[in-house]
């Protein structure tokens, strides 16, 4: 008699065992999951912080090239546009020459004249296959050598 009572109360602590062990499996499995997601989330958005910062390195490097370019050859400065009040103005786009094609400038360049002596210049550089980061500086010629001061950094 005492063994058919413990049975059930065997059966019952199996059942009650095997079911804590499926929950814990669940919240674990569960858990498990969702670090995996966070952690994803974490690599992306990394990584769209390192293209971001690696293409301002290079819009950087490129505006020096281009600013070595211009000091080089002068004259270039001779048929730029006015400024106008759009940024990226179509009219102030920089033809490709020789020295861009030698120093190997990817980015598209927009120089105009703010007053004598005084030029902005933008350069538009593509990343992360959708935006776009405008980094613009302002060259003074006033003195020498030139300077290139810093006045924005845009991504689009």
């Amino acid at each position: 008699m005492i063994a058919y009572k413990r049975v059930p109360m065997l059966v019952t602590r199996g059942f009650y065992l095997v079911s804590t062990t499926l929950i814990l499996v669940f919240i674990i499995f569960s858990f498990s999951l969702s670090t995996a997601h966070i952690q994803a989330q974490r690599i992306q958005r990394n990584d769209l912080d390192l293209n971001y910062l690696k293409a301002k390195m290079t819009a950087e490097n490129e505006l020096d090239l281009f600013y070595i370019g211009l000091y080089e050859s002068p004259a270039q400065l001779d048929f730029v546009p006015a400024c106008t009040n759009l940024m990226l103005d179509p009219n102030q786009l920089v033809i490709e020459n020789d020295k861009m094609r030698e120093y190997q400038l990817t980015g598209s360049f927009y120089l105009c004249v703010e007053q004598s002596g005084y030029f902005s210049v933008s350069i538009t550089l593509a990343y992360n296959s959708i935006e776009q980061l405008i980094l613009q500086r302002r060259l003074a010629t006033t003195s020498k050598p030139w300077v290139l001061y810093p006045i924005t950094l845009f991504g689009l």
